[in-house]
């Protein structure tokens, strides 16, 4: 996520430049073939020009419109899970203390078993994270400002066995890497350890309820997360936005050269700057949208998952009482990951 009111001119230029060079050789070659060889056919009527101009801005609207929704959703489902994991936090903290066979176990014993419960949700969510950030066959090649941080996007078992085994044992690690869907694994465990402590009475019946509702949740979250990630932006729409832009951008300077022409033949010069600041900004939208279709990607506007569970473990860790807390992630060049 891009932190900064301004975008820089740096950032800009490095998926902008190849775009502005090549419209302004493709408007320059127009140019002179136009005034120099004398090829005044190329000169188009720009009334037809500009009328998919509009179609093709209210069709770009309509994709960046539908991009927003999912970059936005995916926002809205981790801020779901910040609040669910403090209420996991809270409720284990307090549940696990009055348990009816509390007074059986030792402080150190039900702070274990608290430390355990919260440190396995810490490692749900960060193997959440990396399995969001898995490249899919049809995720955007357009993943801007991923390498400005140096994290990579892609998932990798030795990246997930280091999450883990921050917060889990070996054995738990070894198995949970083995797995498809590790963090739909991981919730599993939660829920047999907490039956488990309920057959041991060391939870009501409403209190392990209330603590299976959270997990449902997480699972409902992770879900929806899953739908945006496995579910790409319906191709026919992503495919002719790109291809209408194109066809835009190519008919600009013939019309250009007509409409300019008008003015006097020492206008027609205008052609070159006017054509490709036009066509930038029809390239621009079109990019913004294609690259907020995925807000998983780990690209520079994508939701800042890692941010995000540094935040929910903080939280958590601190519920447990623990002093030595890791620091919130800062942005690195403006960029929030």
């Amino acid at each position: 996520m891009y932190t900064a009111k301004r975008i820089p001119l740096r950032i800009v230029a490095r998926f902008a430049w190849q775009a502005v060079v090549f419209f302004f050789l493709y408007a320059t070659a127009i140019y002179f073939l136009y005034t120099l060889a004398g090829w005044h056919f190329m000169g188009l009527p720009f009334v037809p020009i500009a009328t998919i101009g509009t179609a093709v801005a209210f069709y770009v609207g309509f994709k960046n419109n539908a991009s927003y929704e999912r970059l936005w959703e995916g926002r809205r489902i981790w801020g779901g899970l910040v609040n669910a994991s403090r209420s996991w936090g809270m409720l284990v903290a307090d549940f696990i203390a009055v348990a009816p066979n509390a007074g059986t176990c030792s402080p150190l014993e039900l702070y274990q078993i608290q430390q355990q419960l919260i440190y396995r949700h810490i490692a749900y969510v960060n193997a959440l994270r990396l399995q969001l950030r898995s490249r899919w066959v049809w995720s955007n090649d357009r993943n801007i400002g991923a390498e400005i941080v140096g994290e990579q996007s892609a998932f990798e078992q030795n990246q997930l066995d280091k999450e883990l085994s921050m917060f889990l044992d070996d054995d738990e690690v070894e198995y949970f890497i083995k797995r498809q869907n590790p963090a739909a694994q991981i919730i599993k465990q939660q829920s047999a350890q907490l039956r488990a402590l309920r057959a041991a009475d060391m939870l009501t019946d409403y209190y392990h309820c209330e603590l299976e509702r959270l997990l449902m949740e997480f699972y409902n979250q992770q879900g929806a997360a899953e739908r945006i990630k496995s579910f790409p932006f319906p191709r026919q729409y992503a495919f002719f936005s790109q291809a209408f832009v194109w066809i835009f951008v190519i008919l600009l300077p013939f019309g250009l050269l007509t409409e300019l022409g008008k003015l006097g033949s020492e206008y027609i010069w205008l052609t070159i700057p006017f054509s490709v600041a036009i066509s930038w900004v029809f390239y621009t939208m079109e990019v913004v949208g294609d690259t907020s279709e995925n807000p998983f990607e780990n690209s520079i506007n994508d939701v800042p998952m890692t941010a995000i569970c540094r935040t929910i473990e903080i939280d958590l860790r601190e519920m447990l009482g623990e002093k030595n807390l890791p620091q919130r992630m800062q942005a690195v060049d403006n960029i929030l990951m």
